[in-house]
């Protein structure tokens, strides 16, 4: 049995020496900076939001797609439009994945990240458009065929009424959710998270669900001269990406997990969805979460880890340390929700999503 412990005492001049002021100094600093954070703005908390970004990338993505192969296309079909029609729909679909992926680099300042996601987005966009196109043409052919057959007489646009159009925009809209797909997994291959492709599939084909239901009530509302739908593929094609950035961060925040939201940094406001199994934190570009601006946070500061639906965070050994909650993470600490995560000057608050 062990014998009683020695009581450690500490005299005056222990208590009152320069090394604990220092200490008690340091402490209630950084306990006033991150007090004296102000609460985000409104546009703050909009403009940090992926759903946000995401649809107004993508929108962006596939407008610029679209602008640059309407010169080449044609709705008369007398004239040769040539490789501009087999191409619209896998380019429009690379410009989604473009943007798509780079979106999220670029707003965490992760170059490296932005430009790899960009490549991978364009050509798997890209290469899944133009393997879809024989589906895509099927279908839409068979319903075009249905529409026609149920439609009667056409409409002063030239488009099937009724029961007929209906089928047409069914017909449509399924054919642009196909397309919607490869635009929206890009980013998930890039990263390599298998959660991220199926928001992203999943995403992108409601969004081009949505958009390709509201194409051809745009072309009877937006009628043009010669009969070109070009204004009515302007905004179908934009919608469609903005439907797909849309529904992608909507199912990414509606499926989520665990996620850090950034109270305190360069980037307060922005939340970051816990995918992998492990997620580093540090101040290098190849981290999960790249904490930039701030030199008290080492390359590789902490690791959060997914124990089965658990999440622990592990220090380092970072000189600074980690710290939860105020206290100084020795090894690894298990996180509760709510739980409020310190690296330097960064502050992070850790959620869970109650699954019961």
């Amino acid at each position: 049995m062990a014998g009683p412990q020695p009581h450690l005492k500490i005299d005056h001049d222990d208590l009152f020496s320069d090394e604990v002021e220092d200490y008690l100094a340091v402490q209630q600093n950084l306990r006033q900076s991150r007090s004296e954070a102000e609460p985000l703005a409104w546009w703050v908390r909009i403009l940090y939001s992926n759903w946000f970004y995401l649809s107004l990338a993508a929108g962006v993505g596939a407008f610029l797609a679209w602008a640059i192969m309407e010169p080449f296309f044609s709705d008369d079909e007398t004239q040769e439009d040539g490789i501009a029609s087999v191409l619209f729909f896998p380019v429009v679909s690379a410009g989604v994945g473009l943007f798509l992926g780079a979106s999220e680099g670029l707003i965490c300042r992760n170059l490296g990240r932005a430009a790899w996601s960009a490549l991978v987005g364009s050509a798997v966009g890209f290469v899944g458009g133009c393997i879809l196109l024989i589906p895509i043409n099927l279908l839409f052919a068979f319903s075009s065929g249905m529409a026609m057959e149920f439609g009667g007489d056409l409409g002063p646009e030239g488009m099937p009424q009724g029961l007929g159009l209906l089928i047409l925009m069914m017909g449509r809209a399924t054919s642009w959710s196909l397309l919607g797909i490869p635009a929206g997994i890009g980013q998930g291959l890039a990263l390599r998270q298998g959660k991220m492709v199926l928001n992203g599939a999943l995403g992108g084909a409601l969004g081009g669900l949505l958009g390709g239901l509201l194409f051809d009530p745009l072309s009877i509302f937006l009628p043009t001269a010669a009969g070109e739908a070009d204004l009515s593929r302007c905004v179908g094609f934009t919608l469609i990406g903005l439907m797909v950035g849309l529904f992608v961060g909507l199912i990414e925040g509606w499926t989520k997990n665990a996620w850090l939201l950034m109270k305190h940094g360069p980037l307060a406001g922005k939340q970051f969805v816990l995918h992998r199994d492990s997620t580093v934190l540090g101040s290098s570009p190849r981290c999960e979460i790249y904490l930039f601006k701030d030199p008290a946070i080492e390359p590789r500061h902490a690791i959060i880890h997914n124990r089965g639906g658990r999440f622990e965070i592990e220090d380092c050994d970072s000189p600074d340390g980690t710290w939860v909650n105020d206290r100084r993470v020795s090894g690894r600490t298990w996180l509760q929700s709510g739980d409020e995560i310190v690296l330097g000057q960064t502050v992070l608050e850790f959620s869970l999503r109650d699954t019961e």
